[in-house]
């Protein structure tokens, strides 16, 4: 039998190579988000997240760079395990309500990062900060979503009470998303998280409140 083409044998090899690299660094990234969570950002090393994701320090030095990015890659990883895994035919306001709700409630079951990540935007307000900008665009694109639904509804509903601009309303819901994440670590339970943002985006973007007929 002859031997494959060596182009194809290269891209054999490197298609594996990737896989393999990508595999590693969802190894790494699931270490360090139960590492972050049980142990807090500064009682946890990089040294000892590689020990637990079976790789070599170095390994995951190559991939991430330092604790910080590591940590950035875990809060995105997070985010995307409450994303919907499928999209319905036509993106409504309330699919965009509920997407962002389930987030809140996916958030409560790993409070550690959530805490994590509240003490991580008031770290990230200093403007040398190496988290700052992927933190910033992190709520550029929430704000930037939930304010084009706004501005939707305004449209169709004829909505022209609020005095706020779609943009403005939507950087108010961000900043009272974060806020009720701190109360909430200091006073676990006591607020609905999510029944909160919940009735925070209805009536912005003008939808009946839960159970109302």
């Amino acid at each position: 039998m002859a031997d494959a083409p060596e182009s194809q044998s290269t891209s054999t090899s490197r298609s594996d190579g990737y896989a393999s690299g990508r595999a590693t660094k969802e190894s790494i990234v699931q270490s360090a988000a139960e590492a972050f969570s049980q142990r807090g950002f500064h009682g946890t090393s990089v040294r000892s997240i590689a020990r637990e994701a079976g790789v070599d320090h170095s390994t995951l030095i190559h991939h991430f760079g330092n604790k910080t990015a590591l940590l950035l890659a875990v809060i995105e990883w997070h985010d995307e395990q409450s994303m919907p895994r499928e999209l319905p035919g036509e993106i409504t306001v309330e699919f965009i309500t509920e997407s962002i709700v389930a987030t809140a409630r996916h958030n409560l079951s790993t409070p550690g990062l959530v805490q994590l990540l509240s003490i991580l935007n008031a770290e990230a307000g200093s403007p040398d900060h190496p988290a700052r900008e992927a933190l910033q665009r992190r709520h550029d694109l929430l704000s930037t979503l939930i304010a084009w639904t706004i501005r939707r509804q305004r449209d169709e509903l004829g909505m022209d009470e609020d005095p706020a601009s779609p943009e403005e309303r939507a950087a108010i819901i961000v900043a009272a998303w974060d806020g009720l994440h701190m109360y909430d670590a200091l006073h676990p339970g006591v607020l609905d998280v999510p029944a909160i943002l919940d009735g925070l985006l209805r009536e912005a973007f003008g939808l009946p409140g839960q159970g109302a007929s």
